[in-house]
């Protein structure tokens, strides 16, 4: 007896096109010969794909339907297994190409790619106020760089041979069998990394590779207003081969400061303010990035109250003569060493407190509160 098509693919007869269409990609991932080294995936593999191709198709669906597995036993019916079951595997084998061979071949990688990495990354810490201001740091950065002996060719004649593997084309081709059919897959040339060449008489200065490392001291600008987690980028200061160069790329670490907590370019501070000095209202001076700050504290003001002081926050890294805000939030110090006189003073406060604001809180909350 025929198998049940849905029940191949895992799915039931409400499911929709687009549920088909998962269920026969994940099960064709599986059991493709490339991935799977069981002998028995790929006549698997045709039986997911021979269901798949009746159950994507509206009109053989719909005949499926109707006559069952056995349609082709049905006068006037088109059989979907047997003789009568025909379809294009590469059509279908198309749709997952790229997921099939995501992890096989290299076709699809750029010159780029197939050298070896030539960036470099390396790390410099700074303290809070050296990158607000910025700074200048002295770095030992170990590079690989063109050897002097050869001029990076890697050969001591200084010329290369046709790599006999590819051909001097840079890439070789294998044929993978599949369910599918046939398939060419274009991999670059292990012999030669991808380049058509070959060095056959090797420099002893690099032993053939056309590089050496070395130790280079390199001063750095730290520009005023970098953040923690931010790249420097210094192009061709990295690796270096013969017709190319990468980059170093910087990260900086900023240590957190006491006093200041930052958010972009903005600044954030707490001062404590005495009862006195909110009630009758103060100045304060605040030593910030650029200057010193002289803020006015109105009298009557709140606990938790945010004064924005524009322009004294950070430079912005990226745009010349922009800074951010700081921002000061003005809270309530509690008293120390409190003694008789203080609470003596404060006894009399609580008086004229009792008669006025007391009094008005009460008949605002009188059903909720209770002085």
């Amino acid at each position: 007896m025929a198998k049940d098509y849905y029940d191949i693919l895992g799915v039931n007869k409400q499911s929709s096109k687009d549920e088909i269409k998962s269920a026969y990609k994940q099960l064709a991932k599986k059991y493709h010969p490339d991935i799977n080294k069981d002998p028995a995936a790929e006549e698997r593999l045709k039986e997911i794909t021979q269901a798949y191709s009746v159950l994507s198709d509206d009109q053989k669906r719909q005949q499926y339907d109707q006559f069952g597995p056995d349609a082709q036993n049905y006068s006037g019916a088109q059989g979907f297994s047997g003789q009568g079951f025909s379809f294009d595997f590469s059509d279908i084998f198309s749709t997952f190409e790229d997921d099939f061979f995501s992890g096989f071949g290299s076709s699809r990688r750029s010159r780029r790619e197939q050298w070896q990495n030539l960036d470099i990354k390396t790390r410099v810490d700074l303290d809070f106020m050296s990158a607000a201001k910025g700074t200048k740091k002295s770095l030992n950065i170990t590079k690989e760089t063109i050897c002097d002996h050869c001029s990076g060719s890697g050969s001591k004649s200084g010329k290369k041979s046709v790599c006999p593997s590819c051909n001097g084309r840079g890439s070789t081709v294998s044929r993978k069998q599949t369910p599918f059919g046939i398939f060419a897959v274009q991999q670059t040339c292990s012999k030669c990394e991808g380049t058509g060449k070959i060095v056959t008489d090797s420099c002893k200065k690099c032993s053939g590779k056309g590089f050496v490392k070395q130790t280079i001291n390199i001063n750095v600008d730290i520009p005023a207003g970098i953040n923690h987690g931010d790249y420097i980028r210094l192009r061709e200061q990295g690796n270096e081969r013969s017709d190319q160069k990468g980059d170093l790329f910087i990260l900086v670490t900023v240590s957190n400061h006491e006093f200041f907590k930052r958010n972009g370019t903005d600044l954030y501070c707490e001062i404590p303010i005495t009862y006195g000095d909110l009630i009758l209202g103060t100045k304060i001076d605040i030593k910030g990035i650029q200057d010193t700050i002289n803020l006015k504290i109105p009298s009557e003001t709140i606990p938790g109250t945010i004064f924005n002081v524009k322009g004294k926050g950070l430079p912005d890294p990226n745009k010349r003569g922009v800074h951010g805000s700081l921002f000061v939030k003005v809270i309530l110090a509690m008293p120390d060493n409190i003694n008789k006189e203080y609470k003596d003073l404060l006894s009399k406060l609580n008086d004229v407190d009792n008669k006025s604001t007391k009094k008005k809180m009460q008949n605002k909350l009188k059903d909720y509160v209770a002085y």
